[in-house]
């Protein structure tokens, strides 16, 4: 059982909203969401090589919010692992530079 049920139905919500803006995309383009969703509800419309999963450490989420964001965000990364979806620990000291560094190698752009 999901402890954070609500938060994902929350997600699954706003899926409907950007659904169609994702169909449109050039498929030869990478597609990052930072929104806390299930890729498995993602992967019906991209595949996982075209995605990379961002988490945030557990000790920066416990600094800036509360525990059940660290469970929240332990189950997103665990489903992107178990799918194959590339995972990237996003630290504090990592600059947005860096991130976007990530994505273009791992992308190859």
């Amino acid at each position: 059982m999901i402890s954070s049920q609500w938060l994902f139905q929350v997600v699954e919500e706003m899926m409907d909203f950007f659904i169609i803006d994702l169909l449109k995309l050039p498929d030869d383009l990478p597609i990052l969401i930072d929104l806390g969703i299930m890729p498995e509800f993602i992967l019906p419309f991209i595949p996982e090589e075209r995605m990379i999963c961002f988490y945030t450490s557990d000790a920066e989420i416990e600094k800036h919010s509360n525990k059940s964001m660290i469970k929240f965000s332990n189950e997103i990364k665990n489903a992107c692992t178990k799918l194959g979806i590339k995972t990237i620990e996003r630290t504090p000291n990592m600059s947005v530079e860096e991130q976007f560094r990530l994505v273009r190698e791992h992308f190859k752009m």
